[in-house]
């Protein structure tokens, strides 16, 4: 049983049937759920509390951020990993001295879970004895905590991480995630082996696109082409291309993704609405202003013009996000909280 049914006092069949909301259960209940002899209900609690953290709410950050280091020793797995997630959202150096014992601790947890999540909040912690316990994984015996150790490492650009990466271009079931880590590592030493890889006959759609988005973040100019003439074609892989394009930089783009942001319905038409915003193209502003205050248009277009707008990031744009916080339009309120919360952190 969840969280909400438990505080909710209902039975299992009851919850089922009608769901409490988040909102309904106070901070205070949050609080005394952590302290939980169930350890599920400390999850629910945990992760709870987490989501307000990211949202902003401070008094939630002043509730769980004492407790990561109880709950980083907890016997239950996913409550472990759920506060390794608190970890990465501290900011203070003494905040995240306090845990880096108990983090660097579950690097060596006997659950796989934990081990990678610890991995990812161990790049967190000040000083460089953390790293070099990361950097230790890359000669694991375990492929998963190699190529963890990899992705978190490019996160911080490490180059210690580029060899695993490379590597991992080669096996179908990490290759995407390899290439996001290589864009995000930025080293430049990866392009010859991407390139080579973008001239296979045998090469899915997404997963070209995908490598043409990785030669674009290294300079090649094929990259760049690729992904507009994808975003000009009504293919499965628009929407990703659609997506690096705007990530990416690149500018030849903007004609192709402002005609697909007029293609109402298109699946990649909220990504073409985030790019334009990315791009600052001319004219977004006002684009993404109108769709996003529309209040006929769909909630999930309207996000993607929020996004679209807190990358602009304009007077104009954070007054409209600053009003769509309040929506009655739950989602699109939650995520417009979210993005000034970014924003300000930037």
């Amino acid at each position: 049983m969840g969280l909400f049914s438990w505080l909710g006092g209902g039975s299992r069949k009851e919850a089922e049937a009608e769901p409490q909301a988040e909102e309904a259960v106070s901070l205070e209940e949050l609080a005394a759920a952590l302290e939980s002899p169930v350890g599920a209900l400390r999850v629910d609690a945990t992760r709870a509390l987490l989501e307000r953290w990211r949202s902003g709410d401070a008094q939630a950050a002043e509730i769980l951020a004492p407790r990561l280091p109880q709950l980083l020793e907890d016997e239950e797995p996913l409550a472990r990993a759920a506060a390794l997630s608190g970890v990465r959202l501290l900011r203070q150096p003494a905040s995240l001295e306090r845990n880096a014992s108990a983090v660097l601790a579950l690097l060596a947890d006997p659950v796989p879970q934990v081990r990678t999540a610890a991995i990812w909040s161990a790049l967190r912690l000040p000083g460089e004895v953390a790293r070099e316990q990361v950097r230790a994984l890359l000669s694991s015996t375990e492929e998963p905590m190699r190529f963890a150790a990899a992705c978190a490492l490019s996160d911080v650009h490490d180059a210690a991480a580029l060899p695993e990466l490379v590597a991992a271009l080669r096996e179908e079931h990490r290759r995407q995630e390899a290439l996001s880590a290589l864009m995000s590592l930025g080293e430049a030493g990866a392009l010859p082996q991407i390139a080579e890889l973008f001239e296979e006959e045998s090469l899915g759609e997404f997963d070209k696109t995908l490598v043409a988005a990785a030669m674009a973040r290294f300079g090649d100019v094929r990259g760049a082409a690729h992904l507009v003439e994808r975003i000009e074609a009504d293919a499965d892989d628009r929407p990703v291309a659609a997506e690096w394009a705007g990530r990416l930089g690149v500018q030849q783009a903007i004609g192709a993704l402002e005609a697909l942001a007029e293609e109402e319905g298109d699946p990649a038409q909220g990504a073409a609405m985030r790019a334009l915003g990315r791009l600052h193209a001319p004219g977004a502003e006002e684009r993404l202003l109108r769709v996003a205050s529309d209040a006929s248009a769909a909630e999930d277009l309207k996000m993607d013009a929020a996004e679209g707008l807190a990358e602009l990031g304009t007077p104009a744009a954070l007054e409209l996000l600053g009003k769509l916080a309040s929506s009655q339009e739950e989602e699109l309120s939650q995520l417009c909280r979210e993005l000034l919360v970014e924003v300000s952190e930037k």
